[in-house]
């Protein structure tokens, strides 16, 4: 694995020079990367959906994006929030880039939420999340993220999320914030583990 990893109980993170292709940008070159985070979680993979996708809950145990917000005005055939994420929604994320924890240095990225789907999997349903940056003109900064929910049979779950990021930009964002992003990926995934799992012992699963 890239000495670039690094690990909190469990939580794996790394910068990955060679950038994942994503669905919708596909291969990307030039001055691409890729940031990914690993964690087994002992959970079903719907209560991790159910929690990635319910932004409402974010502000009791995420501490990157302690807060989500959406558009004011929806057109008449827009889907509308209702705290939660679904295909088609434009939302933005309030994120704590440095960890911080003072709403006043939040960073606001916009998105788009592309993908939900549901796949059957060994052991049980598997699950894909995707989003698109939104904040950025295409030719200028292109960012994908991929979230991925496997069951792995034994009853617990692998929660899989990349984001790459491509275009002239990308340099200055590896550069000024890449060591990071990978930190703050990494307390995602920790934070989103403890917390289901937490809620999984209290409900049963």
């Amino acid at each position: 694995m890239s000495p670039s990893v690094a690990q909190l109980a469990g939580a794996t993170a790394s910068l990955i020079r060679i950038p994942i292709a994503t669905p919708y940008w596909g291969e990307q070159s030039g001055q691409a990367f890729t940031v990914r985070a690993v964690v087994q979680i002992n959970a079903t993979s719907a209560a991790i959906r159910q929690l990635l996708l319910n932004v409402s809950a974010y502000p009791e145990w995420n501490n990157f994006v302690p807060r989500v917000s959406f558009p004011t005005a929806y057109t008449s055939n827009s889907p509308q929030p209702n705290g939660s994420l679904g295909e088609g929604l434009l939302f933005t994320e309030h994120v704590d880039m440095f960890g911080k924890g003072k709403p006043s240095g939040l960073v606001r990225m916009r998105l788009l939420m592309t993908t939900l789907e549901e796949t059957e999997h060994e052991g049980g349903k598997a699950y894909k999340v995707i989003w698109l940056g939104k904040g950025y003109p295409e030719w200028a900064l292109r960012s994908e993220r991929v979230h991925a929910i496997y069951p792995n049979g034994d009853g617990t779950c692998t929660y899989d999320v990349w984001e790459t990021f491509s275009g002239p930009l990308a340099l200055l964002v590896r550069l000024f914030v890449g060591g990071a992003l990978v930190k703050r990926f990494r307390q995602w995934n920790q934070e989103l583990k403890e917390y289901v799992e937490r809620k999984s012992e209290v409900t049963g699963r």
